[in-house]
């Protein structure tokens, strides 16, 4: 009987769009030979939480599929041996889990490119003082200090010993 599993990889971020094209086809090959690809969701370039062999970003990528219980093992023997991908883990999909905020490798670098391309729009002669948010950081200062507690604790004084 088969069930429903999920497997996220991160692959070097750093790489061009054909490349990390080629290294998710080869991955999606891999998990093909054993078992049935139902859905794929590309989350995209992210910053790792840590470097992993000097590389500061991945591309993760979402893969369900259904396959027998001990296929796997053997999709997971195959990712050790892949040196592309960074991390991997495959679990059970329990109901119908689907991430938001699909972003395909497509959509990602056309908005790379409309960001690097948008000149930065600054007005000539404007003063800082009259820049919007000029003193939100003196009001952001007042705001972060805690309230001192301004109740009087009456001393407690020694009782007499006799």
């Amino acid at each position: 009987m088969a069930k429903k599993y999920e497997l996220i990889y991160v692959l070097n971020g750093t790489l061009r769009a054909d490349e990390l094209r080629a290294q998710m086809e080869r991955v999606h090959g891999i998990v093909e030979a054993s078992a049935e690809i139902v859905d794929i969701v590309e989350w995209g370039r992210r910053r790792l939480a840590y470097e992993i062999q000097d590389i500061r970003e991945g591309y993760y990528v979402l893969v369900y599929f259904n396959a027998e219980p001990d296929a796997p093992r053997e999709i997971e023997r195959l990712l050790r041996i892949y040196d592309a991908v960074l991390r991997f883990l495959i679990v059970v999909a329990e109901g119908n889990f689907v991430p938001t905020g699909r972003r395909t490798l497509l959509e990602e670098e056309t908005a790379e490119k409309a960001a690097e391309s948008a000149p930065e729009e600054v007005e000539e002669g404007a003063d800082e003082s009259e820049a919007p948010g000029a003193d939100a950081p003196e009001e952001a200062a007042s705001e972060a200090e805690p309230e001192q507690n301004t109740e009087e604790v009456p001393e407690e004084t020694p009782a007499d010993e006799s």
